[in-house]
């Protein structure tokens, strides 16, 4: 544990992580293509910050979940106004200045949450929980461009064509990772357990 507080430590305080932290270096025309919100702005960080050597960064898009993406009421009006304009406009640039930047190859974006939203809606024009179907975007990092996989019913309510697992989708991106589906750590007691249970990669998805 020494060893991995002072690695944290030396990569905090190191200038390229600095650096990386002064996205009002940006100019303000790319600072406004993300968008001037904390996601937008958090989105062009993450940038930055793999750009300045950062193997992964994550981004919570819910500071209060109730107040972003868990739609239980005014689902539709939520997302009209300030939920996927601020997301596409992250996204869009991200990917943008990835390509430029000859970056997206070597980069998995990986976009999703842990369960998607019911295909009825409910009596506040909200949609509840519902884990049974639900999209999530993977881009770059080895994955195959313009590819859609699998399909949901005519409501969206369950899958209809090439269901995935979660433990599908994790074993796929350790593996354009560098690390194999059947790596086994072990705990205290020197008992083996698979990186990933019950998961295998999805080979249709790779470029």
């Amino acid at each position: 544990m020494d060893a991995f507080q002072h690695k944290a430590l030396e990569l905090l305080t190191s200038e390229e992580t600095q650096n990386a932290f002064r996205i009002a270096q940006e100019p303000d025309k790319t600072r406004d293509a993300y968008g001037r919100n904390i996601y937008g702005q958090s989105v062009l960080l993450a940038r930055r910050l793999i750009e300045a050597g950062t193997r992964m960064v994550t981004i919570s898009w819910a500071p209060d979940a109730n107040a972003t993406w868990d739609t239980h009421g005014q689902n539709f009006a939520k997302l009209k106004n300030p939920l996927l304009p601020q997301f596409d406009a992250a996204i869009g640039s991200l990917l943008d200045d990835l390509v430029d930047r000859g970056m997206l190859e070597r980069t998995l974006v990986a976009v999703l949450g842990d369960f998607g939203r019911t295909p009825k809606v409910n009596g506040g024009a909200g949609r509840d929980h519902w884990n049974y179907c639900y999209t999530i975007m993977l881009l770059g990092g080895g994955m195959k461009a313009g590819y859609v996989h699998g399909a949901s019913d005519k409501t969206g309510a369950f899958p209809a064509r090439d269901p995935v697992t979660p433990a599908q989708i994790i074993a796929t991106m350790y593996h354009v990772l560098g690390v194999a589906e059947e790596t086994e750590l072990r705990d205290s007691l020197a008992r083996p357990h698979r990186l990933v249970p019950e998961g295998h990669l999805l080979t249709e998805i790779l470029a």
